[in-house]
């Protein structure tokens, strides 16, 4: 990333950004100090080499936004200024500690990783202290002088944790590694807390997958969804009968706060009618059930896909008959059986500032080598040709019940010369409206796009649907989508990007289906506009 340096600062665009120590002032914003005609403040570095005067247009999330003379709109971290001036803003103090509660997916190496390249960032020193309890961790940030900067009570001990912390204020950040549910809410709203789900509080930090394991000397590579319930249901005991050996199965498995069983029991389990046996050996730690796993030649469990190391990776086959791998681009598409998101939450109203900032880096593309690294897919696009996707295009040929040949013929001719991206526009239930998700896709590509990324290429907005209903008014009800999203685009572009880019709107309807269409979740799935890239005029 290039910028201007100016006295420990940096600035890019119309944005400064701290590359210097800074000293933590934990503060944050709790109401203007008085209605003041007069927004004129000065900014002065924490060292007094800067000063900044503008008018102070907000001041959020421990950030100003100014207006200065010859320069523009510029935002500024309160950690590294002081405020001088009848405008700036009534502030209170904050020590140096919040907790971060909840998913041992997210909790065990990712929000670490992540501390890890945030200290960096700020030109903080990081540790991480254990203690005798794996869930527990403190991760401490040192600022260059010696003084703390930040200490985290780290607790990782399932997602349904995250929201009685967030109750009870134990946590400034939830984090969960799924979205949070009726009886999350109920757990808030005792506490006075409203709803989450699709506001700004609900913060997507990446995607991953529950990978089903099985010992590394089990001969049995992919499993039925109908299979896998049976099995987690006590009804098929012995590999045996499913093409293995003849010894038992043994199923290994996580608390009710885990958020990973919860997938695997909503997804695969529950929808056949079935539930968990009470047969199961419980496990506290990833580590633990891989390490069963692989002592045990009838052991079977379910793991984040960064943890499935020395074992036998399961590929789901949906009950349709679609394959369904794990691997890193439908996983990232959500195309992949038990693909889920991660998530971060936090209560309405004033956020810790080094919560604020923490959350912001952790979304930026500087943040994504780090979730890499620890093992999870992250944000960045990848590219994928039609002639790629192989068991796709024979299963929507050979089993969809309304398929069109001639419509599937045209989508061939239509996407043969161009490019897959992995980022897709979803749909918040019974709307046109875009779902949290969505809406960050939709900005992280509009940046590309005002950039420059793609021009010279023609950016199809490809609108999909499930199979509910007559395949003629699915392939309209695809469309109208595509449609929303260029109109999404066409308004939050700048007329410049818009002048560069040809945005055009298609429809397969129920082609391409990446999951089953016989769930709630697979119909969900399908229902969904993707973003292709091809030369214009090559076909």
């Amino acid at each position: 990333m290039r910028g201007l340096t100016m006295f420990g600062l940096r600035i890019i665009g119309k944005t400064i950004l701290p590359v210097g120590a800074a000293t933590l002032m934990a503060l944050a914003f709790s109401g203007a100090a008085n209605a003041q005609e007069d927004k004129t403040v000065t900014l002065k570095s924490v060292g007094g080499e800067l000063k900044l005067i503008g008018e102070l247009d907000e001041f959020a999330d421990g950030t100003y936004f100014i207006t200065v003379q010859g320069m523009g709109k510029i935002q500024i971290n309160m950690n590294d200024v002081t405020c001088e001036g009848a405008a700036c803003p009534v502030i209170k103090q904050y020590a140096p500690y919040f907790g971060i509660y909840g998913s041992r997916t997210v909790g065990t190496n990712l929000i670490p990783n992540l501390m890890r390249g945030y200290a960096k960032s700020v030109g903080a020193t990081y540790e991480i202290v254990a203690t005798e309890n794996a869930a527990e961790r403190k991760i401490r940030l040192t600022n260059p002088d010696g003084t703390l900067r930040l200490e985290v009570d780290l607790q990782s001990r399932g997602s349904g944790t995250a929201f009685p912390a967030l109750a009870d204020g134990s946590a400034v950040i939830g984090v969960a590694d799924r979205r949070m549910k009726d009886s999350d809410l109920a757990k808030l709203q005792a506490a006075g807390i409203g709803e989450l789900r699709d506001t700004d509080n609900e913060i997507v930090i990446g995607v991953d997958g529950i990978v089903v394991i099985l010992n590394p000397d089990n001969p049995v590579r992919n499993l039925t969804s109908e299979e896998i319930s049976k099995i987690w249901a006590g009804e098929i005991t012995n590999w045996l009968e499913l093409g293995g050996g003849d010894y038992p199965i043994n199923i290994q498995s996580f608390g009710k706060s885990s958020g990973d069983r919860a997938i695997l029991l909503d997804r695969i389990v529950r929808p056949h009618g079935r539930d968990e046996t009470s047969n199961v050996t419980e496990n506290k730690s990833y580590q633990g059930m891989v390490d069963a796993v692989i002592a045990d030649r009838g052991g079977i469990g379910f793991v984040g896909r960064s943890f499935a190391n020395g074992v036998n990776r399961l590929t789901i086959r949906e009950d349709c008959g679609l394959l369904s791998p794990p691997t890193d681009f439908r996983i990232k598409i959500e195309g992949y059986s038990l693909s889920r998101r991660l998530y971060m939450y936090t209560k309405p109203g004033d956020l810790h500032p080094e919560a604020a900032a923490f959350i912001e880096w952790s979304m930026t593309d500087d943040a994504q080598p780090y979730i890499e690294e620890a093992g999870f897919v992250g944000r960045g696009l990848e590219r994928m040709r039609l002639e790629d996707m192989g068991m796709m295009l024979i299963h929507t040929a050979a089993v969809e019940p309304d398929f069109n040949p001639r419509l599937y013929v045209k989508m061939m001719q239509e996407l043969r010369n161009a490019d897959r991206l992995s980022i897709s526009f979803r749909f918040q239930p019974g709307s046109s409206q875009l779902d949290v998700e969505s809406v960050r896709n939709l900005q992280e590509l509009a940046a590309r796009m005002e950039k420059g990324e793609f021009v010279g290429n023609e950016v199809l907005l490809v609108g999909f649907a499930d199979s509910i209903g007559s395949e003629v008014r699915n392939t309209k009800l695809a469309r109208k989508r595509a449609l929303a999203v260029r109109a999404e685009m066409e308004r939050v572009l700048s007329p410049q990007a818009l002048a560069q880019l040809k945005l055009t709107p298609l429809s397969y309807g129920e082609l391409l289906p990446l999951s089953c269409n016989e769930s709630d979740v697979g119909r969900a799935r399908n229902r969904r506009v993707e973003v292709w890239l091809r030369v214009p005029g090559k076909r």
